[in-house]
């Protein structure tokens, strides 16, 4: 082989080796991480789409499962019987 072949090889590999690296992970979707506040904060902290529109869905997510298991006891009315 040529040395310019195993050099272009050596940075691919080394480039494609260092990308999974440098994937960012989005926080975990908390009551913390998903309030006003917090969110926007945490979403330009982002750096790529994909990160913030992860981001996003798990927090919708989060807070429509929040709202779903929400409930408030309503005591039934009188008996006129």
């Amino acid at each position: 082989m040529h040395p310019q072949a195993l050099t272009l090889s050596a940075v691919i590999i080394l480039t494609a080796s260092l990308t999974g690296c440098l994937d960012e992970k989005p926080p975990e979707p908390t009551a913390e991480n998903c309030s006003p506040g917090t969110y926007e904060k945490h979403l330009a902290a982002l750096s790529n789409d994909s990160s913030r529109d992860e981001f996003t869905v798990a927090c919708k997510g989060y807070l429509k499962a929040q709202k779903m298991t929400e409930w408030k006891f309503k005591k039934s009315p009188e008996d006129a019987y």
